[in-house]
């Protein structure tokens, strides 16, 4: 089957990659932490959701399926498998999802820090919080372009707010037996950190939360006064 892949398909690809940048970061931390405890847990995620693929080309990865129902195979193996890796350390660890929130809030950093440079940003664009919210959707997975994803409620460049209302990445979570708010968490500490790496100066703030209890998401960048 020949595939005719554009840009929309290899931009989902590297926001795919983020995710699997951040569980593995996630995942060295856990052996580092628990030594061979953490070999026998991730023994048993990975019969059920088996490891990545590595950085095969997606063309390789998506041979024989239909496009947009391959990406999206691709998204849940990653966002599941996460999941799955988290819930199980968080059933023997206490403090686990401590340790899981605080490497997604410095592997956000990085790809923030990672942003600027490849991007070209220039001193002003990593001082307008509109600009910062724009470059975090390059590496934030947040469903399919055709799923609601996170939706700007207002913006400047002191500060830019957007909401969700409805979490894409819920039934992953729940399918993998994780729990709704430490997930959130985690996925909100890796945006945390994405506006630090753009500017030390933007603060995140997440306002309300599905996770929470609350009817819809709504979350901010603000320059620190």
């Amino acid at each position: 089957m020949s595939l005719v892949l554009g840009p929309i398909h290899h931009w989902m690809y590297g926001k795919i990659k983020t995710t699997e940048g951040r569980e593995s970061a996630i995942v060295s931390a856990f052996k580092t932490k628990y030594g061979a405890d953490a070999e026998k847990i991730l023994e048993q995620v990975y019969k059920k959701y088996p490891k990545s693929s590595g950085n095969k080309p997606l063309e390789e990865l998506l041979a024989n399926k239909p496009i947009h129902q391959g990406i999206q195979s691709l998204i849940i193996e990653v966002e599941t498998r996460e999941a799955a890796t988290i819930a199980a350390f968080c059933a023997k660890f206490d403090d686990a999802a401590k340790i899981a929130a605080e490497v997604a809030r410095n592997h956000g950093k990085s790809c923030g820090k990672e942003a600027v440079k490849n991007k070209g940003l220039t001193p002003a664009d990593c001082n307008n919080t509109a600009k910062a919210f724009e470059v975090m959707g390059e590496y934030l997975c947040d469903g399919m372009p055709c799923d609601r994803g996170a939706q700007v409620v207002s913006e400047s460049e002191k500060s830019t707010s957007w909401d969700h209302e409805s979490c894409v990445h819920e039934p992953y979570w729940q399918d993998a037996g994780a729990d709704f708010l430490t997930m959130c968490n985690i996925v909100n500490e890796w945006i945390a950190g994405f506006g630090e790496g753009i500017n030390s100066q933007i603060a995140y703030q997440r306002e309300k939360a599905i996770a929470c209890g609350d009817p819809s998401c709504l979350s901010s960048f603000k320059i620190k006064s």
